[in-house]
């Protein structure tokens, strides 16, 4: 921190101290040790004690493989996690087998975990979480200001940027906050993680919320926390697996919208219950309320309703409009926007989390970058990470395209799941442990064949809509189980083709990425197959879809596939993990010592 003619200095400023600006400070503090002392700053509205129901209680976040690593490894939260926040056994998909019975799980048609995850996942406290990141982040050397931003100065431009904020008092009631001061903080860096206050967004008309530029998707949510519930309503000791399934993220799905339940607490059986639907087949009027959310439940998802009332209501939330997406991610004028303030679509699979990984890291990097004054690598990657950041969230938007009319149809909502699972255990997954998104290089490659990708995508997505149209059955597909498609395979459990978790391949695109890709888009192919055989037989031949979409997976697979071979040969005598190669070498001089060493008794 520097004073300059009365106006404090920062190489980087965060706007938001909730997970994503946090994360961002932490990720930075670790990676820059230049920035702990005191050059580093965040500035947030809410108490540093964050104990407020209408502002620090949030939906309840649900981390994914990616997400998890995030926090374990990047962020160096492992230990934290495990003894502060309930452990997640995978994603769990439900729907009732009549839409009028929900009253037991019996009464649903599911896919259930059958094993513990290869990557251990967490649920997440977020006002837990976010209160104890901000004290390790302050401790870590980050000045925190209790504080609004009133203003900023965004002269477009490579300029320093200077922001005026309110520093406000510290009450037990977030309401009766007060301005103490006002104050002047220059930086050569804006981090916008404000959230939906959209800090820059809103100054720059940068955010994106016209259905029009996502994918047609217009969607609501409403929500409750709930604490003592009756845990004997879900809690199921299968003997047929290892997962546990009370400790999942469960979700119900109906008409138009599909409901969560992610546990917060282990002690006092805390729940995140809520409910993402779509506009077009729920009015928002219809969900504004408690009591008519529970009466929606009664009447839809009886088990649900059971195990809220059987417990204590904590708090009652809803945004009648949820989706948005953003122009730019990081700007050439200095800027940057993260977490909600970049983009949100829906919380199914829990890709916000996800998208913070990716951005959280792009941005360390750029930050690096600027500090070693290196500005023709950051010019470069700033223009590659915001295109390949903005087809991520694309990625994701995409994963919600058409849900309105294919969440309560369990056959067509199954196959896209086990599909779309695919495609994040065999290429998401892996390119994020290779930490290919930090290659400029394999970004450009990526990019180049992501319009494509999209097209296919819509083409399976007219083939649903057709096989629902036509009111077909075609199957019910599991995508934690194998023997379904070919062999033992199955989206969950076989996507590690190069075995990077059991050799331990995570330095920087020592994984054979290629490889995964080439397999992914293998049984991707088979997937295409077996759809258009069981809705059309044989006259699948005459389908053009059937074409674009069969054969563009069966291309990609021989394509990556030799491309493997190329990644194989050039990190050949690369070995597999430098860490446990030194460990290999050093051992070569050890001697066992058959004596004890002597000491004074």
């Amino acid at each position: 921190m520097d004073v300059i003619n009365d106006t404090i200095f920062y190489d980087v400023v965060i706007i938001g101290g909730g997970i994503a600006g946090l994360s961002s400070c932490r990720h930075l503090l670790l990676n820059i040790p230049d920035l702990c002392n005191k050059r580093i700053a965040i500035i947030e509205p809410r108490s540093a004690e964050r104990n407020n129901l209408n502002e620090d209680y949030k939906v309840g976040e649900s981390t994914v493989e990616v997400s998890a690593m995030f926090f374990s490894k990047e962020l160096q939260l492992q230990d934290y996690l495990i003894e502060n926040h309930p452990p997640k056994f995978s994603l769990q998909f439900h729907w009732p087998k009549e839409a009028e019975k929900t009253d037991t799980m019996d009464d649903y048609y599911s896919t259930w975990a059958v094993k513990n995850p290869d990557i251990q996942a967490f649920q997440l406290n977020r006002c837990k979480m976010e209160r104890d990141l901000l004290k390790m982040v302050i401790d870590q050397g980050a000045v925190y200001y209790h504080g609004r931003v009133k203003d900023i100065d965004l002269t477009k431009g490579d300029n320093v940027k200077t922001l005026s904020v309110q520093i406000l008092s510290d009450t037990e009631n977030f309401y009766d906050q007060k301005v103490i001061d006002n104050i002047l903080i220059q930086t050569d860096y804006i981090v916008d993680a404000s959230g939906r206050n959209f800090a820059i967004g809103s100054r720059t008309d940068n955010v994106l919320k016209d259905p029009k530029h996502l994918f047609g998707l217009q969607n609501a949510s409403t929500w409750v926390r709930v604490k003592n519930v009756d845990k004997k309503l879900f809690d199921f000791n299968n003997p047929n697996v290892t997962a546990s399934w009370y400790y999942a993220t469960n979700h119900f799905f109906g008409h138009g919208y599909w409901i969560w339940m992610i546990p917060l607490e282990r002690g006092s059986h805390d729940f995140s219950i809520g409910v993402s639907y779509h506009r077009d087949k729920i009015d928002p009027s219809q969900l504004n309320s408690y009591e008519k959310f529970m009466n929606f439940l009664e009447k839809n998802q009886k088990i649900l309703y059971n195990l809220i009332s059987s417990g204590e209501l904590v708090d009652f939330h809803r945004w009648p409009k949820l989706a948005h997406t953003s122009k730019v991610f990081f700007s050439e004028d200095n800027w940057a926007v993260l977490g909600d303030a970049a983009a949100i679509f829906d919380p199914f699979y829990s890709t916000g989390m996800i998208m913070i990984a990716f951005e959280v890291e792009c941005l360390t990097e750029l930050i690096k970058m600027r500090l070693q004054k290196n500005w023709n690598s950051y010019s470069l990657k700033r223009k590659t990470f915001d295109k390949l950041i903005r087809a991520v969230t694309q990625i994701n938007n995409h994963l919600i395209k058409d849900h309105s009319n294919h969440l309560g149809n369990a056959s067509v909502m199954s196959w896209r799941i086990y599909i779309e699972s695919s495609n994040y255990f065999g290429i998401l997954l892996p390119a994020y442990i290779g930490k290919y998104h930090l290659c400029p290089e394999f970004s450009e490659k990526f990019l180049q064949g992501h319009e494509k990708n999209l097209q296919v995508r819509n083409d399976i997505l007219r083939v649903f809509d057709d096989i629902i149209e036509r009111g077909l059955n075609i199957g019910f597909m599991d995508n934690h189980r194998g023997g379904q498609l070919l062999g033992d395979w199955s989206p969950t459990s076989s996507w590690d083709y190069d075995k990077c978790l059991s050799l331990c391949k995570y330095e920087h695109k020592r994984l054979n990425l290629p490889l995964c890709l080439a397999w992914t888009s293998f049984y991707q192919s088979l997937s295409f197959l077996k759809i258009f055989m069981t809705a059309y037989g044989y006259k699948s031949v005459l389908n053009p879809l059937f074409h674009s979409t069969v054969s563009h997976s069966l291309w990609n697979f021989s394509k990556f596939y030799m491309v493997s071979w190329v990644h194989w040969y050039k990190n050949r005598s690369r070995p597999v993990n430098a860490y446990y190669q030194d460990i290999n070498d050093n051992f070569k001089s050890y001697k066992a010592s058959n004596a004890l060493v002597p000491w004074k008794y």
